[in-house]
C-alpha cells in the first residue's frame, strides 16, 4: 500500500515547502504527509542556497518519520536522489546524478533535493524532503533545463512513486543496497572541485561518501560541502 502522499497540502503559492513540511511536522502530521506549492518566494536548497520557483515547476515536500537512527539520515538523500532521477528518466529525459542531490540532463540542472531532520537531542522526530524539479519553466537557460510539456499531475505521481520505493529500500537493507543504484545513475567521467581539491570522479564509497582521485593517484574521501564540476 503507497503511504507517501497519502494526505497531500496543495497550496497555490508559500514561502517554502519545506518549512510549511517543518511546522505540519512540529503539529504532528504523520509519516508520508505531502506539501506541494505551486510557486515559492523563499525556495531554497543545500546551504541556504535560494533556489528558484517560478511558477510551472514541481515545489514538494514530504514529512518523513522512519525508523532510522539520526546517524543514518544523511545518505537518505542519495535515495531519494535515485528515486527523483527514476522518474525524470520515465518522463523521458536522459537523467543523471550529481553527488549528492542533483539531477541534471546534459549538463544542465533539472532537479535538486533538500533533506533536513528534525531531532530532539539525539533522536531522530523527522526528517522533512524537499524536491524541486523544473517542469515547464526554466529558472536560468545557461545553467538548467526542464522535462517540458509534461502533465504536472502525473508527474507527481510518479515521483511519489520512485521515492516511496527508493527510501522503503534504505530503511530496509541501508546504503549497501544504495551505493551501486547512485553509481549507475551518475554523471560520469567528470573533473570535479571540493574545495582546494580538483580531481576525477570515482564513484562512492561504501557509506556513500564521493570518491576523487587528485593528480597524484590519491583518492580522497568527501563527505560534506561544495562540489562543483571542472569539466
Amino acid at each position: 500500500m503507497s503511504w507517501l502522499g497519502h494526505r497531500r497540502i496543495d497550496l497555490i503559492e508559500c514561502g517554502s515547502t519545506n518549512d510549511e513540511a517543518a511546522k505540519l511536522a512540529r503539529d504532528g502530521a504523520a509519516h508520508g504527509t505531502v506539501v506541494i506549492a505551486e510557486r515559492q518566494t523563499a525556495g531554497r536548497g543545500r546551504d541556504g542556497r535560494a533556489w528558484q520557483s517560478p511558477p510551472g515547476g514541481l515545489y514538494l515536500s514530504a514529512i518523513l518519520r522512519p525508523a532510522l537512527p539520526l546517524v543514518d539520515v544523511p545518505p537518505l538523500t542519495l535515495a531519494i536522489g535515485v528515486g527523483a532521477c527514476d522518474a525524470a528518466r520515465e518522463h523521458g529525459a536522459a537523467a543523471q546524478l550529481k553527488w549528492p542531490n542533483d539531477i541534471y540532463v546534459a549538463g544542465k540542472k533539472l532537479a535538486g533535493v533538500l533533506v533536513e531532520a528534525q531531532s530532539q537531542g539525539h533522536r531522530l522526530e523527522s526528517v522533512i524532503v524537499g524536491i524541486g524539479v523544473n517542469l515547464a519553466t526554466t529558472p536560468d537557460l545557461d545553467t538548467a533545463t526542464s522535462l517540458g510539456n509534461v502533465d504536472r499531475a502525473a508527474f507527481t505521481t510518479c515521483l511519489l512513486a520512485h521515492v516511496e520505493h527508493w527510501i522503503d529500500r534504505y530503511v530496509a537493507t541501508g546504503i549497501a543496497a544504495i551505493v551501486p543504484a547512485w553509481q549507475a545513475r551518475m554523471m560520469a567521467n567528470l573533473v570535479l572541485r571540493a574545495g582546494e581539491l580538483v580531481g576525477s570522479l570515482v564513484g562512492l564509497d561504501v557509506d556513500g561518501a564521493l570518491l576523487i582521485r587528485d593528480g597524484y593517484g590519491t583518492i580522497h574521501r568527501i563527505r560534506s560541502g561544495d562540489v562543483s564540476v571542472v569539466h
